[in-house]
């Protein structure tokens, strides 16, 4: 069995009376794009600090490269680049410069710093004074700057907020490339359509606790996740009919749309139920949506997901 690249085991982690994580634990697999949810005050950017070793939990385990980040902080961290928040440059130097600075910090090589910042998108700007980049462009050269000593495990807290959607988008694509690559990646974000988009795994918190783990794909095709929305007429025979089949825990009708929870792969059977009942049929529409499975496990119905 391969040893996951980031394990969390039990943690735990007070303030003073309150307690921010509890018993908190999951396994992140090489090469995941790896989201990790939770509503404003779960504990995710505490559970980051925690891995990172910029906070110290009360109990529990944490095992990069299946290493204690404990006994072995500057081995494990020589392979892992984080984004934590928004990054911290000099403002009055250009994006190159800032890179250098830290590249001769590391003994990076010029041609690394050359890399990155084509990676990045910031070739053509990278002699720009950063207080002239946009904020989309800071988060992109926090992300080369993470990247500069070609990590293994990259780490990225909430990388897309208060990103327009052009730079939404490139960070998502950037996300993609760098998996494609072979990159492990963990990603922080309350955008659950960002996590539909681009990660493979995820575990979703709330209050501190871990309420589920998995593939996105596995989580997706659950009913929990996924409604079809039926257009047919007689809307309350249709209805009637859906109600019959034993497959089906959940049917109703909402100003003539019949909605009823089923996995794609029941499609042709309710299909067949309306068509053998004489039920014409204008559309069968899928409908999944990762926010609503969020909300129906965590029962958080304030949420922010623009």
């Amino acid at each position: 069995m391969t040893t996951p690249v980031l394990r969390i085991s039990h943690l735990t982690k007070s303030f003073g009376k309150r307690t921010v994580i509890t018993d908190l634990s999951f396994d992140v697999k090489q090469g995941d794009v790896f989201g990790f949810l939770g509503p404003n005050g779960a504990g995710k950017s505490t559970t980051i600090r925690m891995i990172l070793s910029l906070v110290a939990p009360d109990n529990g385990d944490i095992r990069i490269f299946g290493q204690s980040v404990t006994a072995n902080k500057t081995s494990i961290f020589q392979k892992v680049g984080a984004l934590i928040e928004d990054a911290d440059f000099y403002e009055n130097l250009t994006a190159r410069t800032n890179l250098e600075i830290l590249g001769r910090m590391q003994d990076i090589p010029n041609k690394r710093i050359d890399e990155v910042l084509d990676l990045v998108q910031l070739s053509d700007r990278q002699n720009d004074k950063v207080k002239a980049y946009s904020h989309g462009m800071k988060q992109r050269l926090g992300i080369a700057q993470a990247l500069l000593s070609e990590p293994e495990l990259l780490i990225l807290d909430e990388p897309t907020t208060g990103l327009d959607p052009r730079g939404m988008k490139d960070v998502r694509q950037l996300v993609r490339e760098l998996s494609g690559q072979g990159m492990t990646i963990f990603l922080s974000s309350h955008l659950l359509h960002e996590v539909e988009q681009v990660c493979s795994s995820l575990a979703i918190i709330n209050q501190g606790k871990l309420v589920v783990t998995g593939s996105v794909q596995e989580l997706m095709q659950t009913t929990k996740l996924f409604t079809t929305e039926i257009h047919a007429s007689p809307a309350e025979e249709a209805a009637s009919v859906l109600r019959a089949l034993d497959f089906l825990d959940e049917v109703t009708v909402d100003d003539s749309v019949i909605k009823v929870n089923a996995t794609s792969g029941k499609i042709p059977q309710i299909t067949r139920a309306l068509v053998n009942a004489d039920i014409d049929i204008n559309a069968i529409v899928p409908r999944s949506s990762l926010e609503d499975y969020f909300l129906t496990l965590t029962g958080d119905d304030v949420l922010n997901v623009g």
